[in-house]
């Protein structure tokens, strides 16, 4: 006879599984929750293609939707989660890849990765692992797609918090889990390993992970042992069209035929750039656990990641309305508007001996730990928890570019808009031939940021024995921050010695850099000589001996002659500065649970944040006898939070309820953005002796926000759901970089160019979310599932008017105001399926550059992603994976397609591998 074991067990698997992967405060939490009530499912959904007299068990994609959806059907917060099912089963290659198929979520892509996060339009998000603050060097937060998806139990995007969770982000909070030994039964070693090919770069490269983790019963309780690691590489490449912003001819241009007028705008500048590197990311984690009672268990946990970048970019970038050495703009010749008139279609013009490509080079590394000890101890009717952790992360960087001028005079034969942007064919130079090139310049930068925090956390829930105030959170919170950060730069400029680029160290080892664009034919030009930027970047000793003496040569003056001394470029104290922040926190929460016909119960409660900053910098400020002086400058600040929250949960049925919520929320500004360095420079207006100050704001506020949120839930299977969501945002505060007049003594009211709190903003928007599994179907058919998602946002800020700028009503940038997923799922027996499209509508890049149009616009993109497994037995999984299947271009634009900006070629990622586990 078939036995189905589904049920209560899976239910009990999946609030087990978010119990002991939650924070201390959500663990407790859960705990208290009454058991879910499961609806019944039909026998159909529980046979996924067993013999007849076999055992059943829903697993893989069934559970993993299941535990997310009992997490976000069993919280208190407005939330939607991922989980892993098993070791190494995200389907994408980081977290922030992953969350993209969350509703409501957005995401930036850059250099073949998921590279910023936006929860309903806003990128003020707070990062926390297992409920603990976690951090980049001198940033608020982590880049989510550093956590390698390989080593994630779940993420869990939080859109409206309660007073348990961790401040900081007016947007949400995401929290990432990792596993811990007391997860297993007991002794398990499990991992990936899976090439990946990327299209653009034609490279193939590593994705691995390895568990390993036992328990063990002793004489002083159980313990347990968990070690995780991982390593990603990439060698991307991102192939770039652009031109640059509109704007109408200056006067000294001319424009043939004269008979096409100059009433059109075109380009400022067109070029192509090539953004190539090879990126790696190793991570580490690992935990013990040890419960010497019943009721005590005690835990310490440690997680490294790494980010190692090598880039090695060609930039080729040509100014059309200027001339780079003096006098008049070229002749623009052979002139033709496109058909409307408002720009060019294409034209011929003689630049003459102008900048030719450069080559970017340089490495970036971070390195962040972060160790934590905590208990949990249950006695009586109290959950008492403790968390104390300490988070040190580095980076340094150092990027410079050797710039090209070319030996012979160059034209251009140009097309604005052909297939996204421009396409122009080059004549005159012979860019195969390194002797085609002067050497113009290099410049050099680097830069070192530090961060470091103490941070404890320590919670009780009381279990009050009361129906209508059931349970009681309390705790309490401090954080102890520091953050430095320090940048230095030097530029040479060689063009007056007409050197052959030939004459630079390793110069002759160079070649033609790799041409990419591949699938896209428009631009045949794509290709010239350069050097090879890790070669360079790793004799940059002999290529700084060589800079020194040809500034000799060219009669540079001795300050710019001393520059070059250091083998590094020298740290410039007005572009340090030094910040500790001290938060002192607590919290309250109250249950409720009534009935007035229907049951209803929900949270009330409020966080109180106390925030003391003490900031470092340097002035320079005009000296009386002439030149300037430096002048060390201090500042401490502080500022009182409190943050409410209540929501209800009414619930119609054991299967639908309305979830309503109004919580506030706040984002501290970035310690470079209350920096206390201020620079006065001094210039004349008149003739009358005039100053202009730029720097940071130390007293720049939180930007903080008012939520109102209503959630419509049905669950109709332990898989299965449809929800919609309204939410609405009120924020105020938004930092904006406007000119200001202040009181600098001893100059009186100047205009200083610093961050302010200069805007206010709202964001309203309507989710719509569904997933299912076809039971009904009949054979094979009863493995399909869909997913699908829809998110509509509408999102503005109103800037004030200050000097030199016009405030107004704007878009927010970044944000689509639509966006959906659709995934087709399909598991039965050993196979499993996905097949995900992800779609973003057009939105607003940036304002403010200069030119006839300041407004980029970044166009609809959509995105299909493929990932597929066959389980060749219980232990050994084969996975297949293709990203980007489309190959959608990006392209941006500048007031409508018309006039379009950058058309952006990212690779495919295609991945073969295998999952195992003993």
């Amino acid at each position: 006879m078939k036995r189905i074991i589904v049920g209560s067990l899976l239910a009990s698997v999946s609030t087990t599984m978010a119990v002991a992967l939650a924070t201390p405060a959500q663990a407790q939490d859960q705990q208290q929750q009454p058991p879910v009530q499961t609806p019944p499912v039909p026998p159909a959904s529980a046979d996924q293609g067993g013999g007849s007299g076999a055992d059943i068990v829903v697993t893989g994609i069934r559970q993993s939707l299941s535990s997310a959806q009992n997490i976000k059907r069993n919280s208190d917060a407005q939330v939607d989660a991922l989980v892993a099912e098993d070791i190494g089963k995200f389907p994408d290659n980081n977290a922030a890849e992953a969350i993209a198929r969350i509703t409501g979520v957005q995401v930036t892509r850059y250099a073949d990765e998921a590279n910023g996060v936006l929860i309903r339009g806003l990128p003020n998000v707070q990062t926390t692992v297992q409920g603990r603050e976690i951090f980049t060097a001198d940033g608020r937060s982590v880049s989510i797609q550093d956590f390698p998806a390989q080593a994630l139990s779940r993420v869990e995007v939080y859109k409206a918090t309660t007073a348990d969770n961790l401040e900081g982000g007016i947007a949400g909070l995401i929290d990432v889990g990792l596993r811990r030994p007391f997860d297993f039964d007991g002794f398990q070693i499990a991992g990936t390993a899976r090439g990946v090919y990327n299209s653009e770069s034609r490279k193939v490269d590593p994705i691995g992970s390895l568990l390993v983790t036992d328990r063990w019963n002793t004489g002083i309780g159980e313990i347990g042992a968990l070690l995780n690691v991982s390593f990603t590489q990439t060698r991307y490449l991102n192939s770039i069209r652009y031109q640059g912003f509109q704007d109408n001819a200056p006067a000294a241009q001319q424009i043939l035929p004269a008979s096409v007028g100059r009433n059109f705008t075109f380009p400022q500048d067109i070029g192509l750039y090539y953004r190539r590197g090879k990126r790696q990311r190793p991570s580490v984690n690992g935990s013990l656990q040890w419960k010497p009672a019943d009721n005590l268990s005690i835990y310490v946990d440690g997680l490294y990641q790494g980010y190692r970048d090598r880039v090695g970019n060609d930039f080729f970038g040509i100014p059309i309305q200027s001339n780079p050495n003096g006098g008049n703009p070229p002749t623009i010749r052979n002139a033709v508007l496109t058909k409307d008139g408002t720009t060019l279609q294409s034209f011929d013009v003689d630049l003459g001996l102008v900048n030719g490509p450069s080559k970017e080079f340089g490495t970036s590394r971070t390195d962040t730990y972060q160790g934590a000890l905590g208990a949990r101890w249950e006695t009586g009717n109290a959950v008492f928890t403790t968390d104390l952790a300490y988070t040190k992360s580095t980076s340094n960087g150092n990027w410079g570019q050797f710039q090209t001028q070319v030996a012979t005079p160059l034209s251009l034969s140009v097309k604005l808009n052909d297939e996204g942007s421009v396409n122009f064919t080059p004549s005159g130079v012979d860019f195969t031939n390194p002797n085609s090139f002067y050497m113009r310049g290099l410049i050099e930068n680097r830069s070192r940021a530090v961060g470091d925090q103490w941070q404890w956390q320590g919670n009780v829930a009381l279990d009050t024995g009361s129906s209508l105030f059931p349970k009681f959170l309390f705790g309490l919170r401090y954080g102890d921050r520091s953050a430095s950060s320090v940048y230095g730069d030097r530029y040479a400029s060689l063009a007056s010695l007409k050197d052959s680029i030939t004459k630079v160290p390793t110069l002759s080892q160079g070649g033609l850099v790799e041409a990419g664009f591949h699938g896209d034919d428009v631009q045949q030009f794509r290709s010239w000589y350069a050097p090879n930027a890790f070669l360079f970047n790793d004799q940059l000793s002999d290529v700084r001996t060589y800079i020194r003496d040809a500034l000799v040569r060219a009669g540079a003056d001795a300050g710019t002659r001393a520059a070059w001394a250091p083998e590094l470029p020298a740290l410039n104290p007005l572009n340090a500065f030094q910040a500790r922040e001290r938060v002192y926190t607590t919290y309250a929460q109250l249950n409720y649970a009534f009935d007035i016909g229907i049951p209803v119960d929900g949270v009330i409660g409020a966080r109180v944040i106390l925030t003391r900053n003490t900031l470092n910098g340097t002035n320079q400020l005009p000296a009386a006898g002439g030149g300037t002086v430096l002048v060390p400058i201090n500042s401490s600040t502080g500022y009182t939070d409190i943050l409410p929250n209540i929501s209800a949960q009414l619930h119609f049925t054991d299967r639908l309820k309305l979830r309503l919520s109004r919580t506030q929320a706040l984002s501290r500004p970035g310690f470079n953005q209350i920096n206390p360095t201020l620079t006065v420079s001094q210039g004349t207006i008149g003739g009358n002796i005039s100053y202009t100050g730029n720097g940071g704001n130390p007293d720049l506020q939180p930007i903080r926000s008012d939520n109102y949120d209503a959630s419509l839930e049905y669950y109709f299977s332990r898989a299965g759901s449809v929800s919609v969501a309204g939410f609405y945002r009120k924020i105020e505060g938004f930092i904006n970089s406007l000119p200001q007049v202040v009181n600098v003594q001893p100059f009186g009211d100047i205009l200083v160019y610093r961050p302010s709190n200069a805007g206010s903003g709202t964001i309203k928007g309507i989710e719509v979310a569904g997933t299912t599994f076809f039971d009904f179907l009949p054979g094979a058919l009863r493995g399909l599932g869909a997913q699908a998602n829809f998110t509509y946002i509408d999102g503005e800020q109103v800037l004030p008017s200050a000097a030199n700028f016009t405030g107004g009503r704007n878009t927010l940038p970044g944000v689509s105001k639509y966006s959906f997923n659709l995934i087709g799922l399909y598991e039965l027996g050993p196979t499993s399926v996905r097949l995900a499209y992800n779609y973003r509508s057009a939105n607003v890049d940036g304002f403010g550059a200069p030119g006839v149009f300041t407004t980029v616009y970044s166009g609809a993109v959509g995105r299909l992603d493929l990932s597929a497994s066959y389980n060749l037995n219980d232990n050994i999984t084969l996975t297949v994976d293709a990203t980007n299947l489309l190959r959608t271009p990006y392209h941006s634009y500048v007031k409508d397609p018309r006039y379009p900006r950058d058309i952006r070629w990212e690779a495919s990622l295609l991945s073969a591998g295998v999952r195992f586990r003993f």
